[in-house]
């Protein structure tokens, strides 16, 4: 099970008199607010079954009766790049997003995006996480921050048979932020900017011979369909965020409020990488066994030799973002203590 510090979410923490209230007093006068959630993902997808619902209908349970979460799947209430703001403005209630569909706007979680930095989805999101209770993190204003999470980890994907990312030099691939761009370029390759759900199609018309995601994003997202070729190295990740509308959560009943604050920050990160780590896990399993994909594990001399050779890249990353250095060293030493742990 996946272990995070319990801190601060949400602002300050409910008293724990607030939790005692009787259930039947509350039930008998209670009045069931309904919260419309923003999800891009479609409603068969592994993220809208297997991580929110669940979640939701854990939030709904403590609730004592007063909030109901309805989930506007496929995009129906905000496009992907549009989650943010659609929670912020009250068009939906509450929602999830990866920030890299709005370039420039959360800078220092970009350090998630760092190839070689995090092995898995648990182990970022606890640097993602250390790094915004530290007040490091630009960009998350105006709403209420239930959640700052990674995605999981990102491989390389290709049409052609390859061996390591520099051997896509010169190719079109699909990159998942600012960072992951700038490690493309580094090995030669045209980083292509596209939200997850362009790019089956941007590899079926031969616009794109690469893509870095990781395997649920494959199957999500009808990927897999496309790439046979897969180099297994730990290529960053793309920061996420679960966000509620201020306005929406100040009106809420007491008994709502604490049933969310209950289920954010680190709670509900343990679910998001425990869920996506190991359906991660189990999807490159299925991929192993396929005669027609092939894995290839680079040793640990070339990932060694690949790390060190994007030390500039890393270095332009901490200058062009404020306090960089201070960022990545708690990220880093965040992971480091997750793998303790």
């Amino acid at each position: 099970m996946t272990k995070f510090t319990r801190r601060h979410f949400l602002g300050t923490t409910l008293a724990a008199g607030a939790m005692t209230i009787s259930a039947p007093a509350v039930l008998h006068a209670a009045r069931v607010t309904n919260l419309r959630f923003a999800n891009f993902a479609g409603p068969n997808a592994f993220m809208s079954t297997d991580i929110f619902r669940p979640w939701f209908d854990k939030i709904e349970a403590a609730s004592e009766g007063t909030l109901k979460i309805d989930m506007y799947d496929g995009g129906s209430l905000a496009a992907a790049a549009d989650v943010y703001d659609a929670v912020r403005k009250g068009v939906a209630d509450l929602g999830w997003g990866v920030t890299s569909y709005t370039a420039g706007r959360f800078v220092a979680a970009t350090v998630c995006e760092l190839p070689f930095e995090a092995p898995s989805c648990a182990a970022a999101s606890a640097g993602l996480w250390s790094a915004y209770e530290a007040g490091l993190l630009d960009g998350f204003k105006g709403v209420e921050i239930m959640a700052v999470m990674s995605s999981g980890i990102q491989l390389a994907h290709a049409t052609k048979d390859f061996r390591m990312p520099a051997d896509l030099k010169g190719e079109r691939v699909r990159a998942g932020g600012a960072a992951a761009a700038r490690m493309w370029e580094a090995f030669g390759a045209i980083p292509v900017s596209l939200p997850a759900s362009d790019i089956a199609e941007s590899l079926s018309k031969n616009t794109l011979t690469g893509s870095m995601n990781d395997w649920n994003a494959l199957q999500t997202w009808g990927i897999m369909e496309f790439v046979r070729y897969h180099v297994d190295v730990p290529l960053g990740s793309s920061p996420c965020f679960l966000t509620l509308n201020k306005d929406t959560f100040a009106d809420l009943p007491e008994p709502a409020k604490a049933a969310i604050k209950a289920h954010s920050g680190p709670v509900f990160n343990a679910h998001w990488a425990e869920k996506l780590d190991g359906e991660n896990a189990r999807l490159r399993a299925e991929v192993d066994k396929m005669t027609n994909h092939a894995i290839h594990v680079p040793d640990a001399a070339a990932v060694a030799e690949a790390h060190a050779f994007l030390e500039p890249m890393r270095a332009a990353w901490i200058e062009a973002t404020p306090n960089g250095q201070q960022v990545l060293d708690l990220f880093r030493k965040s992971v480091e203590e997750f793998a303790k742990s």
